[in-house]
């Protein structure tokens, strides 16, 4: 198991109150590759034409996680990208695919 995946374990199954923006933004550029923008500093957006339809994402397929301080992303930010992202994975290897990380 890969350190991201430890990572992903642990903001799924026992969820941090926070962790440093620069572990949570090394994720999303790890599996979001240009498909995210960081708004007026407190905001990531996170845009994947798959999520559309997803829970508590936009019609576009957008996710927003905001950034505490400019320092912190809180716990249920944590554990709903690690959510998504355990998605993205399922259904890429239902069709055969992998999210390369």
């Amino acid at each position: 198991m890969t350190k991201v995946d430890k990572t992903l374990e642990k903001w799924l199954n026992n969820t941090p109150k926070d962790a440093p923006k620069e572990r949570v933004v090394a994720i999303i550029k790890r599996f979001f590759s240009g498909q995210y923008e960081q708004r007026s500093g407190a905001h990531i957006v996170i845009q994947d034409d798959r999520l559309k339809g997803y829970p508590d994402c936009g019609p576009a397929g957008d996710f927003t996680v905001a950034i505490t301080g400019g320092q912190k992303v809180k716990g249920h930010y944590l554990q709903r990208l690690a959510q998504i992202i355990r998605f993205l994975e399922e259904l890429n290897n239902e069709k055969g695919f992998r999210i390369l990380p």
